[in-house]
């Protein structure tokens, strides 16, 4: 049996190489097709109109769970503005996810339950196959649909309509 790779392992992978550290194995991340990019370009936008740019992170940001796990979600919002230097961001207060078919199972059921462990407030776990937004907070999770707005307990004044969110160009 193989020893597990550790924070440490993970912190001299040359940076831009898209992994992961999940229960001590190093997972690669695939690239984002472009209507990934562009619901996440949708929702930065929205989050900057509301909190300014430095709370804001879009991914590849490290989000330090143990010494097993390092997760990379693909935007977080911050109380408070991190270090421009840090390699971990700490905790954040909100994480998004938007889903791929390759990663959707570990972002929704696995990430999301560790990520509230951790402290976040709550996940956004952005569906664009199925044209939902699921908002997971200790309290469990709340779907949204169509016209149905997905509304933060945490940010004021974020409301996500998925029929918005996922308009064509």
């Amino acid at each position: 049996m193989t020893a597990p790779f550790t924070r440490k392992h993970y912190e001299v992978v040359p940076e831009g190489i898209p992994v992961e550290l999940l229960d001590g194995q190093l997972v690669k991340r695939p690239s984002p097709r472009f209507g990934h990019q562009r619901i996440q370009s949708r929702i930065l936008h929205v989050l900057a109109g509301l909190l300014g740019p430095d709370r804001v992170a879009v991914g590849p940001v490290d989000v330090l769970v143990d010494e097993l796990n390092v997760f990379v979600p693909d935007i977080v919002v911050h109380e408070q503005v991190p270090d421009d230097d840090a390699q971990y961001i700490g905790v954040p207060s909100v994480v998004f996810e938007v889903l791929s078919p390759s990663t959707e199972v570990r972002d929704r059921d696995y990430k999301a339950r560790r990520y509230l462990g951790l402290g976040v407030k709550e996940v956004w776990l952005i569906d664009r196959a199925r044209r939902r937004i699921e908002l997971v907070d200790v309290d469990g999770t709340t779907p949204s649909v169509a016209d149905q707005a997905a509304t933060s307990r945490v940010v004021s004044g974020l409301e996500l309509v998925p029929d918005q969110l996922f308009a064509p160009l």
